[in-house]
């Protein structure tokens, strides 16, 4: 017993005299490193400038500071040159939300440090890497990096490119609402000590609080919460000159704060300031949370109007910037937001919202999550494991120091006892092997019945989808022909709302310089337009019903029955008037004023005899062109429907030869698209009328049909609701 004892003691010594060989050989090594780092054109020094630049919101600065050393990037540059370079190239272009330029070179410094093996920047660059996957959503590919990094820190013992990582890995939990393991691991990023002071520690510890104070939030904790505030005003990091995204996250997190407090007045103030000070930077996510954080204030006011703009410039900078959890966020609320202010688009963005949330939280993705947290489970009890070891070889190494005198004499001996030790491990290998190989077979003759048992089972489940098949067929038949049934009869409902509309020889007639652009969203539609003449008068009418497709279609039907009625039947030619009739009559026939039901239109009416033209609007304006200057008749601001004996203003106006007239529904102003998935807007439509103007009127209709369309398609969006302009020329 203690010979063997005496053995391993003489082990020990060998392996320390090794190590401290290799030590002198690392530490060569690392002198040579050193002097090629002082030899570098962009080094650390550089970094950290531009990296303050970034901070501190100096993006332009930063950007010429780059511009003046990406000759570094070239082949025959320095590798240190090139990594530092490349990496804060990265952060540059994904700080001012161009993903793709950022993902090239991030994907470039990994490349660069792969190529010389350098495990330190290595794991930085995977790190950087994960950063700009997490804010794309892309959280399996971002935990993949991030293990790779974390494991590298460990056998490279850095603990603050370490407490960095792991500030990244309770971001992915706090994404993924496991909260409790996130608040876990930023507690663990506070217990992390060096020897020295290092700012950049101390950056990652307070980013770790203002994470903490995030979770507290979620959990309603307010004495928490503002505990952690006070903690980080103290810091003095998060400032606009140090830090202007922190500045502005600890804002946001101050005004929801007095939000939950129920002090509105001063959320308020705080999130109006967040949205002043963000939209002074080119900074993406401080300008997405502020427009979010202000429409949320308006929210709870139920201000869903101020709520809507709010979210609509959010969503914009979300879906810009592929910032997909955000995209999904706004979608919800924008839904929300618009089916409170009975507006068609809420659908649109229930589904959008429906498919993001697909996208996001698949089963792969909360697996990788679980995953991460099983593995970082591991490496802590590693750690805990190499200091119960180290403690160990401490009380090993003070018995072999009382021993040390007696090993050194017998050195040859020793050789002697590992050149029999080595072979008795060979032994134990081989039959360690033969143990493995046999139970392997055992397995492999247990796999082989298990294989048969399945192809049994196999065949039994083909023959019940065999049977599934042919009952599937047989129900696709059945939809084919409800799918037939039904397209036939919104095809006649189609030929029934075309046969009310009035003909075009007969608008023509009347007023030969004019064109009609009618694209509905739907086969059918709720757009729709009349014409009637009576004594003199020309009476044309572009009205927009509630709803589109089906509904609108029944309701263009009532509209235009009930108007050849009140015209032709009564005898009333006043714009003013036809309205004020055709809303009692709306109010009458659907019951509304016993019930809910808020179904109605708006609408632009005119009366034109000689030179002279009346006009009354439901909401809807009319528009005239003359030498190049645009005219608008405002309409009432009441729809048709909802209550009775409403009174409608009219206008009336002397026409002159040249004069171009626009009546249009809200369909074309309100559609999506451009560059920057924007509304097309009333404004941008005024313009239009003006640029047109001069132009014939079939001409008109073309440039109106393909500018709304070209619209869609630069926006890559779908039509969303139905499209009338009427114009005529005098």
């Amino acid at each position: 017993m203690t010979d063997n004892r005496f053995f391993k003691h003489i082990i020990l010594f060998l392996l320390l005299l090794f190590g401290l060989s290799l030590n002198a050989t690392t530490e060569d090594e690392n002198s040579g490193n050193t002097s090629i780092i002082n030899d570098s054109l962009f080094n650390k020094y550089d970094s950290k400038k531009v990296g303050a630049f970034l901070t501190k919101g100096h993006l332009d600065s930063a950007k010429n500071y780059l511009d003046d050393h990406l000759y570094l990037l070239d082949e025959d540059g320095d590798f240190e040159d090139k990594f530092y370079v490349a990496s804060q190239y990265c952060t540059y272009y994904e700080d001012i939300g161009k993903l793709d330029s950022a993902e090239q070179f991030c994907q470039l410094a990994l490349n660069i440090s792969e190529d010389k093996l350098n495990f330190d920047y290595i794991s930085k660059a995977n790190t950087n890497l994960a950063t700009l996957y997490t804010s794309q959503g892309k959280t399996e590919t971002a935990l993949n990096l991030l293990k790779t990094a974390y494991e590298i820190q460990l056998q490279n013992e850095d603990v603050v490119d370490l407490a960095f990582t792991l500030n990244n890995i309770g971001f992915i939990y706090f994404q993924h609402k496991e909260y409790i393991h996130a608040f876990e691991v930023f507690n663990e990023i506070l217990d992390i000590e060096v020897d020295s002071t290092s700012e950049r520690l101390e950056f990652i510890k307070a980013n770790a609080l203002l994470n903490m104070a995030d979770i507290h939030y979620e959990f309603n904790e307010y004495d928490a919460l503002r505990h952690l505030l006070i903690k980080l005003d103290k810091m003095q990091v998060f400032t606009m000159n140090k830090d202007f995204e922190g500045f502005i996250y600890l804002s946001l997190l101050k005004g929801k704060l007095a939000m939950g407090l129920n002090d509105m007045a001063l959320a308020k103030k705080i999130f109006l300031l967040t949205v002043r000070e963000s939209n002074k930077k080119e900074f993406p996510q401080p300008k997405l949370n502020s427009y979010f954080s202000i429409g949320n204030y308006y929210y709870k006011l139920k201000d869903y109007t101020s709520a809507y703009d709010a979210y609509e410039r959010a969503y914009v900078i979300s879906k810009n910037n592929r910032l997909l959890d955000f995209e999904y966020q706004v979608s919800l609320k924008l839904a929300l937001t618009l089916k409170q202010i009975n507006k068609d688009q809420s659908i649109y963005f229930f589904q959008k919202s429906i498919n993001l949330s697909d996208s996001l939280f698949n089963q792969q993705k909360t697996a990788a999550v679980a995953d991460m947290q099983a593995f970082h489970e591991v490496e802590l009890q590693k750690e805990q494991n190499d200091v119960l070891r180290v403690r160990d070889h401490d009380n090993s190494k003070k018995l072999d120091e009382q021993k040390k005198f007696i090993e050194m004499s017998i050195v040859i001996v020793v050789l002697l006892l590992i050149f029999t030790y080595y072979i008795y491990l060979n032994q134990r290998k081989t039959k360690k092997l033969n143990l493995k190989l046999s139970s392997a077979f055992r397995e492999l003759e247990m796999a082989n019945i298990e294989v048969e048992s399945v192809n049994s089972e196999l065949l039994i489940k083909n023959d019940v989808l065999r049977d599934t098949l042919e009952h599937s067929k047989q129900q696709g038949k059945q939809l084919n022909y409800q799918h037939a049934k039904i397209s036939s009869s919104i095809k006649s409902a189609h030929l029934i709302q075309s046969s009310i509309l009035p003909s075009d020889k007969g608008i023509t007639n009347a007023f030969p310089k004019n064109f009609i652009f009618n694209q509905p969203k739907d086969v059918v539609s709720g757009d729709f337009y009349w014409f009637t003449e009576q004594e003199g008068w020309k009476i044309y009418a572009c009205i927009d019903c509630t709803g589109h497709g089906v509904p609108g279609a029944l309701m263009s039907m009532m509209a235009s029955s009930s108007l050849y009625e009140i015209v032709r039947g009564k005898k009333i030619l006043s714009p003013g008037k036809i309205l004020g009739e055709l809303n009692n009559i709306v109010v009458r026939n659907l019951q509304q004023d016993t019930n809910d039901n808020n179904d109605g239109m708006d609408m632009t009416l005119i009366a034109i005899k000689g030179n002279v033209l009346k006009y009354a609007g439901a909401k809807n304006p009319l528009y005239i062109v003359r030498d190049s200057l645009i005219y608008k008749l405002a309409g009432t601001r009441k729809s048709i429907g909802g209550e009775l004996d409403l009174v409608y203003e009219e206008h009336e106006w002397l026409l002159e030869k040249g004069d171009n007239l626009f009546m249009a529904t809200d369909g074309y102003q309100d559609q999506f698209g451009g560059e920057k998935t924007r509304k097309f807007m009333v404004k941008r439509l005024r313009e239009l009328y003006v640029e047109i103007a001069t132009l014939p009127s079939s001409e008109q209709k073309v440039v109106l049909a393909n500018t709304i369309n070209k619209w869609m398609e630069e926006g890559q969006w779908e039509q969303i609701d139905d499209m009338l302009i009427i114009g005529i020329k005098i």
